[in-house]
């Protein structure tokens, strides 16, 4: 239910941030207003607790904001440097007149990067894994094959064309087509290619952990509890007020926290700097 929530549409979230707390804090409002004529000598003890939980509420809320926006930020940093490591290959291949082995270099480049586009950042697919992916299979041989033996390893398309970018740089290593200075600068850009994409894999996903959101949970029906119930007064568009602003700082919080978490290309932050780039090269 969680990485559903993330990966919900913006209306869905709104209203799953926005109509629960309503359904939990109407109804003991009105309970509230309705025993407005009954003694309130437990309004300050309440009061003192509307305080403790509201701080955790704010604590808790804030870590995972800032877990969710950090998160979001190394994993939209690390596909920034994968693009610029590949915008770098690719400017070196076009500073020769092209042919046959450079052309190819340059097609796995941009297949690779829509590939990851409609695979891996797509919102089907979440880090890598794919949901569904059994057209989006390939098979490899391992180097073990050369003894002999022949295990074969299994994986998706995106990374199979991580491996043929490097493969095609070895091509243009062997068919001796550009000098050693750029060759050896354009091993690097892959080195730093892959390293930048191992590091976007790497990430965890959600982005908040799952026992921090549950603990929020608690402390966010908790919170509600005591909004609709304590304190009351006299002036009762003052409580409707009370229950009206607290809860929309309450889905406020919860709605930031689910969708700062997008790391698809649903998120523009993360969909620009790839169409920038099938635009310059594909």
């Amino acid at each position: 239910m969680y990485e559903w929530l993330l990966q919900s549409p913006l209306l869905i979230r709104l209203l799953v941030t926005v109509v629960p707390p309503l359904v939990i804090v109407i109804p003991l409002a009105r309970f509230a207003l309705r025993s407005n004529g009954k003694t309130r000598d437990d309004d300050n003890v309440m009061t003192t607790a509307m305080r403790f939980v509201g701080a955790a509420f704010i604590f808790i809320g804030s870590f995972a904001n800032v877990t969710a926006w950090q998160g979001a930020g190394t994993a939209n940093s690390n596909i920034k440097t994968e693009l610029a490591s590949l915008s770098a290959l690719a400017e070196t291949i076009l500073d020769y007149k092209q042919d046959a082995t450079l052309q190819d270099a340059i097609s796995k480049i941009t297949t690779y990067v829509q590939t990851v586009h409609d695979t891996e950042l797509s919102k089907n697919g979440i880090k890598g894994f794919m949901q569904t992916s059994a057209g989006l299979k390939r098979t490899q041989r391992t180097k073990n094959a050369a003894l002999g033996a022949l295990p074969k390893i299994t994986r998706d398309s995106a990374e199979q064309q991580a491996l043929d970018i490097r493969s095609a740089v070895i091509a243009i290593e062997q068919a001796d087509i550009v000098n050693d200075r750029d060759l050896n600068r354009m091993l690097k850009q892959v080195d730093d290619f892959q390293s930048a994409r191992r590091s976007r894999l790497s990430g965890t996903w959600p982005l908040v952990p799952e026992v921090v959101i549950y603990t929020f949970l608690v402390i966010t029906v908790a919170a509600l509890v005591l909004i609709g119930r304590y304190p009351t007064g006299p002036k009762k568009d003052l409580k409707w007020m009370q229950v009206i602003v607290s809860v929309a700082v309450v889905s406020s919080v919860w709605f930031s926290v689910l969708s700062t978490q997008d790391v698809s290309v649903k998120s523009g932050r993360f969909n620009v700097p790839i169409e920038a780039f099938l635009s310059r090269y594909g």
